[in-house]
């Protein structure tokens, strides 16, 4: 793709960056040295934490799903036994042994694994089904090492920044999981699905297989909050806390859960938790604020807005959004401003440049907008998305001027 160059927008003035009304789920929590010396606030008793904690009396027995037994996500059946022994026969060493695991996943010839960013699978469904997405692929590698003697643990990547979009009021803030192999007591190999983007220099910590699962059935909370089934999302993520009850971003995504009930105490307690557990991330500030708007606290949401405004500020989907809603209100000006800022920060979804099209359109600039119009449909895979990009991109005046 070409590159485009827009004019430049001011970034100068009083910009808002609202958390209230924009809802922050967290699939994944990435943190930024933050503040320290949070404003004391009242303590949370062990009861009104188990309360929140165990669904906050809005989870009926009557109708509770049948959730995954954490057991199950990395079971192995009688045939991926036999197929990790065939991929390892003949190689001796565990670097050895574990490159030839993974070889036989990705290869033709082999499991062929596809990458499926939706696929949040256990094991035994990953390798049937031959997809998986980061997550569901380190659990099938994991529980295939494990049948083979090759030592490996769940590896947790602190990676920069990846946002995406859920809906219209939802962003996502990614984070990373892969396979640490341990080679000896002072050396170990990293097996990652996502092949170059990893780093080795990203900060990265072994976690427990529990702290693993429970990343499952988070992601599954947050796909089901995604569509609107927000009584079994929240009992996934009930589920998540039994497994890792101190990972602060399975409280932050509890709080946003309940505020989109408007259960505003049990908000208050889980994000509470969430902060004494870390007070030093941005999300947790970001949805801290929208609790405390939420509990009529306009001063404590005012400080935690503050905090978090410019780890917003770097959320390209917040822009998008931003952009939107400007574009609705007839507000040309800010919408291209905030589309222009939506890809500075970043230029690989074809979403962005489509909207920044439409401003520009508006503001007769149509050969920007015809090449922002291009630009969209080259960034994006979807055939039916593409083809309704085209029908607004015939309805651009080729004749007009800028």
């Amino acid at each position: 793709m070409a590159a485009i160059q827009f004019p430049g927008a001011e970034q100068g003035g009083d910009r808002h960056l609202p958390g209230r009304g924009l809802l922050l789920v967290a699939a994944t929590l990435f943190l930024l040295a933050g503040c320290a010396g949070l404003p004391e606030q009242a303590p949370v008793s062990t009861e009104d934490l188990a309360w929140a904690a165990g669904g906050a009396g809005m989870l009926a027995e009557s109708d509770t799903p049948v959730l995954e037994d954490p057991a199950s996500l990395l079971r192995v059946t009688d045939e991926m036994r036999r197929f990790a022994r065939r991929a390892v026969l003949g190689n001796i060493g565990i670097a050895d042994r574990s490159r030839a695991l993974s070889d036989a996943l990705n290869a033709d010839d082999g499991l062929h694994l596809q990458y499926d960013a939706e696929a949040t699978l256990p094991a035994e469904q990953a390798f049937s089904q031959r997809r998986a997405n980061c997550l569901s692929y380190t659990f099938l590698f994991v529980a295939l090492a494990r049948e083979v003697d090759i030592p490996v643990r769940f590896n947790d990547v602190d990676i920069p920044p990846i946002w995406g979009l859920g809906d219209e009021t939802t962003s996502l803030l990614y984070r990373h999981l892969n396979v640490r192999v341990d080679l000896d007591h002072s050396s170990f190999q990293v097996v990652d699905m996502s092949g170059d983007e990893y780093d080795p220099t990203y900060i990265q910590s072994v976690i427990s297989d529990n702290e693993a699962l429970a990343q499952f059935y988070n992601n599954r909370a947050v796909e089901l909050r995604l569509h609107k089934r927000i009584a079994d999302a929240l009992r996934y993520q009930v589920k998540a806390l039994e497994l890792a009850p101190s990972a602060d971003y399975l409280w932050t995504n509890l709080a946003n859960l309940y505020l989109v009930s408007r259960n505003s105490r049990a908000a208050g307690i889980a994000i509470n938790r969430a902060l004494s557990l870390n007070p030093s991330s941005m999300m947790n500030y970001s949805t801290a604020e929208q609790v405390y708007d939420q509990l009529g606290d306009h001063q404590l949401a005012q400080y935690f807005h503050e905090r978090a405004l410019h780890f917003l500020d770097q959320n390209p989907y917040l822009h998008y959004q931003l952009a939107l809603a400007a574009l609705h209100r007839n507000d040309n000006a800010l919408a291209y401003k905030e589309a222009y800022r939506a890809i500075s920060l970043y230029q690989k979804d074809g979403r962005f440049f489509f909207l920044i099209s439409e401003v520009l359109d508006r503001l007769g600039k149509t050969t920007l907008a015809l090449e922002s119009m291009q630009a969209a449909i080259e960034l994006t895979p979807d055939l039916a998305q593409q083809d309704r990009y085209r029908s607004k991109f015939a309805r651009i005046p080729k004749s007009a001027q800028d």
